[in-house]
């Protein structure tokens, strides 16, 4: 497999006018507007977009919407790690010569939408795991955190959850447009109320109405604009489940995958890691990448 490492660069990228309880905006609406703030953080137009990369809306709807009909267009969805994995599409298409510029949003009206859209009834999780109260993320994720608390001990793995609660809250305080920015103690978070054992109402994943946007371009487009670029060094993709009865293991995740390959291609360890940006649905979804990735045992 040919080595992308530094092929394209992240020019842009910004969210949504607001996010949090924005009860007056479509989903669309909200990529549209992260779509132009990141286009404006690029210095581009979006003339300029001749790639467009969702997930939740096909990029038919979505290209219509923004004015843009892109020569590459992507619409993968894997859930929460949907637009990470765009950037490495987004890659490989630019190195393929199959766009230049390219444009990754995503907008959901999660907590204000006016419209449910029910998943096919013929699904394996509708079919076998709907009838036993399978029947949502939070239920879903503390099926797993309950594995894991049997296999290492459940004081330790709560007081795990705890830290993680506790340290997400702080960096949620430095930043002006979250949702959360009251100060949690340990007290708080072990007596808010159980949402599915072993999850407290602070354990669980915070549904807002948001939007984001990337913009990722060729090398030589990056040099071309005022911004100085984020070079993309690794990526890479892997999934093994939709239903929680077929994870292969309740206590670890993809990242062992994606983790040892992303590294590789970027020709970095650990050790030379100074940030890392772990998705935060729900703190279990933490502790479990955080081992997986190799980071801790």
């Amino acid at each position: 497999m040919a080595n992308l490492s530094g092929s394209v660069a992240i020019v842009g990228v910004a969210e949504s006018d607001e996010i949090g309880l924005v009860p007056g905006k479509s989903a669309l609406q909200l990529h549209a507007e992260a779509a132009h703030n990141a286009l404006a953080d690029a210095g581009l137009d979006k003339s300029d977009v001749d790639g467009l990369l969702t997930a939740g809306y096909s990029t038919y709807d979505l290209g219509e919407y923004l004015g843009i009909a892109p020569r590459y267009t992507d619409s993968t969805t894997v859930g929460g790690t949907s637009f990470v994995i765009h950037v490495g599409h987004a890659m490989a298409a630019i190195a393929a010569g199959f766009c230049e510029v390219a444009l990754i949003t995503h907008g959901q009206a999660g907590r204000s939408a006016r419209a449910r859209v029910d998943r096919d009834a013929n699904l394996p999780t509708q079919q076998y795991e709907f009838p036993y109260g399978m029947i949502g993320m939070p239920i879903n994720y503390s099926m797993a955190a309950t594995r894991y608390m049997h296999q290492y001990g459940e004081e330790r793995t709560r007081q795990a959850l705890a830290e993680i609660a506790v340290s997400t809250r702080k960096w949620a305080q430095l930043n002006p447009k979250a949702m959360m920015r009251d100060p949690m103690t340990f007290d708080e978070y072990h007596n808010s109320r159980w949402i599915a054992r072993p999850f407290h109402l602070l354990d669980c994943c915070l549904v807002t109405d948001a939007g984001a946007a990337v913009v990722v371009t060729s090398v030589e487009r990056a040099r071309s604009l005022a911004k100085k670029p984020v070079y993309v060094l690794g990526a890479a993709e892997h999934h093994d489940h939709s239903a929680i009865h077929q994870m292969p293991d309740l206590t670890r995740t993809p990242a062992t995958v994606t983790g040892p390959a992303a590294l590789k291609m970027a020709g970095v360890t650990h050790d030379d890691i100074d940030l890392t940006m772990i998705y935060d649905s729900f703190t279990y979804t933490v502790l479990v990448t955080l081992e997986s990735l190799g980071f801790c045992g």
